[in-house]
């Protein structure tokens, strides 16, 4: 497949030590011989490829920097086409101008994704591979960028590989059984069927399972921090940012709006949220805080629920109504001063056990961000070892091969074999898409918009 020459800057705006033009396409070397001349050779096209010559960039015949030039040869490049990268000073004016002198020189300034786009294309990765590069750039958190890394390298298309290896392999010898009946080829056994259905079903249902938790960590996991005013959520807040965000004082009713702040807990992007405290009032600021609090448990992933250890108040048991149905943990703060509450007072009324903590005297906080990191991770993963799925269209499309496997073992018994095989044709095109084996163009070019210009 050959494409037009593109160009663009490959490195962030504003002003660095290096900065990164990229080049790539059937003239990328012409367009470098045009605008480069090398110190050690007489033309560009004799530097090595991959080997890193000190060279000047012009612009005609005005001199604009001096720079790395880097060659890379198709196939064996990020497109899979002939590349060129001009590493000069950070300057955006430099980069501009390198930019602009390429342009000048036959190139087209690339689309946003072009580059990876180009990389899919002209099949060195797939869609799925080209859709981690984006996960790699945004990730905000160590487990995020683990699992974009390890859907990079092909974990992901692999386990796709596998389940549609199995359903084709499947798909084959229902056809084999059809259209060569009369030459003694055995009929595909029922139960035969019902295994690999079973087999890629459980495959599929293990990457599902695994969505939830791939979810939380690309989106983050919305926690919201409750109680009855004075309780601790606000220092508490500060003790785990290791910061003063929120205002504490002995006043209840302190916190009046919600404040939200990112924590990182072992790689895990946890959204924590201070909320007023959930009292009856007769305050009007004070009753918009509450309101605001009750939106904030409705949208919440996970509550962290507080109490204090001098005893359980009605107060206590309304709010826990309203959080019953949520993922929670029960947080027993102020242990430094009398303790008139049991662990097993917490079970009976709560149904699980609670944390006794102190936030004043940083007591027991290490437990605190191990229960939120085992909320989150307790969906049935066995180990974060393995890919786990976190894009959204992944998702839709291995539902949509479910559905169909799900079809087709419904009907193993009561349609024939070519019919059956229907839906398991139709399952395997849900599992190609993932890969981009089978994807519109329009699909295609929506992925790579949402990329940045110059990858």
């Amino acid at each position: 497949m050959e494409f037009d020459t593109i160009v663009a800057i490959s490195t962030p705006i504003g002003t660095g030590g290096i900065g990164i033009v990229r080049v790539s396409g059937k003239s990328a070397f012409d367009i470098a011989e045009k605008i480069i001349k090398s110190r050690k050779y007489k033309s560009i096209k004799d530097i090595p490829v991959r080997y890193a010559a000190l060279v000047d960039v012009y612009d005609c015949d005005e001199f604009i920097d001096e720079a790395i030039l880097i060659k890379f040869r198709s196939p064996h490049s990020y497109t899979g086409e002939d590349v060129v990268e001009i590493q000069s000073h950070g300057g955006m004016v430099v980069l501009k101008r390198i930019l602009e002198a390429a342009i000048k020189n036959g190139a087209r300034h690339a689309m946003p994704g072009e580059f990876t786009k180009r990389a899919f294309l002209n099949g060195r990765i797939d869609l799925s591979q080209a859709e981690a590069v984006i996960d790699i750039i945004n990730s905000k958190t160590r487990l995020l960028q683990q699992n974009a890394a390890k859907q990079l390298k092909g974990m992901l298309s692999q386990k796709i590989e596998e389940i549609s290896q199995l359903l084709l392999d499947l798909v084959a010898s229902i056809e084999a059984s059809i259209d060569f009946s009369e030459h003694e080829v055995d009929e595909v056994q029922h139960p035969v069927i019902l295994n690999t259905l079973d087999n890629a079903l459980n495959k599929i249902e293990k990457l599902l399972k695994s969505y939830e938790t791939g979810k939380a960590i690309k989106s983050g996991i919305y926690t919201v921090i409750v109680g009855r005013p004075n309780v601790g959520k606000s220092s508490l807040l500060n003790r785990l940012l290791k910061e003063e965000k929120a205002i504490v004082t002995d006043i209840p009713g302190t916190t009046r709006d919600v404040i939200e702040e990112v924590l990182d807990i072992e790689g895990l992007p946890i959204i924590l949220a201070d909320t007023a405290g959930v009292r009856k009032t007769e305050d009007i600021v004070e009753k918009i805080g509450v309101k605001k609090t009750l939106e904030s448990i409705e949208r919440a992933d996970l509550v962290l629920f507080m109490i204090e250890s001098d005893g359980i108040l009605q107060e206590d048991l309304e709010i826990f109504e309203t959080i019953k149905n949520k993922r929670f943990v029960v947080l027993v703060n102020k242990i430094d001063k009398e303790v008139k509450i049991s662990q097993d007072d917490i079970k009976r009324i709560f149904g699980k056990e609670g944390i006794f903590i102190s936030v004043e005297h940083d007591r027991n906080l290490e437990l605190v961000e191990k229960a939120i990191v085992n909320e989150v991770l307790d969906k049935g993963i066995e180990s974060l070892d393995s890919v786990l799925v976190t894009n959204i269209r992944h998702k839709e499309l291995l539902l949509k091969a479910k559905e169909f496997l799900l079809s087709a073992k419904e009907n193993v018994y009561s349609v024939p074999l070519d019919i059956l095989s229907i839906d398991i044709k139709s399952a395997l095109e849900s599992l190609y898409q993932i890969t981009g084996k089978n994807v519109t163009e329009d699909m295609v070019d929506r992925i790579f918009s949402m990329f940045c210009i110059g990858k």
